[in-house]
């Protein structure tokens, strides 16, 4: 009998076969995401997914990246290459912060931030800048409130003040100034985004409310007092934007919230001060590209699609991008009796229902998880106990069926606007 010899296959037959067993791999995922993942994956590295996260994030002209710090992380050459598979941009955790790279007025301490630049270059992506302003956390005590105001400001929350400090409307405008100025000096306009402002928006809770917020929603903190907030309303955050605008004319501007994506009435009613800054910005000039939505979603709390979906459609009317700026999922309220398949199943239905929900309904440019790995992620770190999987890899760089969700929110579509 006569051996019948196939001619080998050409390059576009390869593909078209590859192709086929993504689409497979996408109707499996409806019913069982983590058998997706392993048809999905590469027959020789079942770790690594065929077709990744940033493969479909590319095709739809958004961003994708992670969080990192590498004086918490340890070193970790599985997690470079995870990295350097799955990231456009890369997030310093901790070392944009204010009080990390300049704890002292004058003293800067590059190195954290130096080591999310450099990961950022060494792997083909650009780095980000977070953060900018973060208005109640993340600064040092002479970027505080003096302590002797307190009483006088009648603001109950101590973290705004120290004894050390020394921020006030003489202070304010220059500090910053300056500070942008040797970040510019050091980095150059090389940051694909920066947070100019982060959680100015209150955290309502029985106590804080109305006490601890203006009108407008803002929270009155440290910066708020200083740069006048009481006076100026909306309008105190505006010359942070131009002064951000004039040193990195390349970046994308954005302010950086959290807490808008329950069907809880203080997340409803944030969303609605958030959006009518953002509206009044727009008419102001404001330098501003979009909205940074951190994102970290919470399991086991009802998600308030509709609300979200009308809120998303107003900002896309704006004119201004969406950037998921730190997402994960808790799964902390989650019931402990579930097993481990059922939380992840559960993670990955909520996450795949916002993913799809932002990108059909603004023009969503950027995501980004707070740590690709759930180890690493601070939800892992302050519940160890519970072992959970807050991001889209596992420990050991596996991907999770909260990936192939995210994959599929996002495959084939393309930006609104």
């Amino acid at each position: 009998m006569t051996k019948l010899t196939l001619p080998s296959p050409r390059r576009r037959d390869v593909l078209r076969v590859a192709a086929c067993a993504a689409v497979l791999a996408s109707c499996r995922a409806a019913t069982d995401p983590t058998a997706a993942i392993a048809a999905a994956s590469h027959p020789d590295r079942p770790d690594e997914p065929a077709v990744t996260l940033r493969d479909v994030c590319r095709a739809a002209k958004i961003r994708h990246g992670a969080a990192r710090d590498h004086f918490i992380d340890p070193e970790d050459p599985a997690l470079d290459r995870l990295m350097a598979r799955e990231c456009d941009v890369v997030t310093p955790e901790n070392g944009g912060k204010w009080a990390v790279f300049q704890p002292e007025e004058g003293y800067f301490d590059w190195r954290r931030m130096d080591a999310s630049v450099e990961l950022a270059r060494g792997i083909g992506a650009m780095p980000n800048w977070h953060t900018i302003i973060w208005q109640h956390m993340g600064m040092p005590p002479y970027m505080k409130l003096p302590v002797e105001r307190q009483p006088e400001l009648g603001i109950a929350e101590n973290a705004y003040f120290s004894p050390d400090g020394t921020l006030g409307p003489d202070t304010v405008q220059t500090r910053f100034a300056d500070t942008v100025a040797r970040v510019k000096a050091r980095y150059g306009d090389n940051f694909y985004r920066i947070d100019v402002a982060n959680e100015v928006f209150f955290w309502e809770t029985a106590d804080s409310h109305p006490q601890e917020q203006d009108r407008f929603g803002f929270r009155r903190g440290m910066w708020w007092v200083a740069a006048g907030g009481a006076e100026a309303g909306p309008e105190w955050l505006d010359p942070f934007f131009h002064q951000a605008r004039a040193a990195f004319p390349n970046a994308k501007l954005v302010i950086n919230e959290f807490g808008i994506e329950l069907n809880e009435g203080w997340q409803q009613r944030k969303r609605a001060y958030l959006l009518d800054w953002l509206t009044g910005a727009v008419k102001r000039g404001v330098p501003l590209d979009g909205i940074g939505l951190q994102s970290h979603l919470i399991a086991g709390k009802p998600y308030d699609r509709e609300g979200m979906r009308r809120f998303l459609r107003a900002v896309d009317r704006l004119g201004l991008a969406v950037h998921i700026t730190e997402m994960d999922v808790d799964e902390t309220r989650l019931p402990r009796s579930w097993s481990r398949a059922e939380k992840d199943r559960t993670l990955a239905l909520l996450a795949g229902q916002y993913l799809s929900d932002v990108a059909a309904n603004s023009r969503l440019e950027e995501l980004v998880w707070w740590h690709l790995r759930s180890d690493l992620n601070f939800i892992a770190r302050e519940n160890a106990g519970m072992d959970p999987q807050p991001s889209p890899y596992d420990r050991h760089s596996r991907p999770l069926p909260m990936y192939e969700a995210a994959v599929q929110a996002l495959r084939g579509k393309t930006r609104a606007g």
